[in-house]
């Protein structure tokens, strides 16, 4: 199963956001920004890993996870 996670963020950041996940092998994967909300995809054996990942860097970045879903296939 895999899970969309919104997160709240400017566009400004979100390519600073990508290369820091880039850099955690195979962590998630980026899939894109509207509306003021970046959708990332996840495999559900690391949803948790990634949403404390994303609790820490909102030292770094500002950042908020507004959501979490089951994702229904969609790219």
């Amino acid at each position: 199963m895999e899970y969309d996670i919104y997160v709240k963020m400017a566009r400004e950041d979100v390519h600073t956001l990508g290369y820091i996940v880039e850099a955690e092998d195979n962590l998630v994967n980026i899939r894109k920004y509207e509306n003021g909300l970046l959708r990332i995809l996840t495999t559900e054996g690391l949803k948790d890993e990634v949403l404390d990942f994303l609790n820490e860097l909102k030292n770094f970045i500002p950042l908020e996870v507004v959501d979490v879903r089951v994702n229904n296939g969609d790219i």
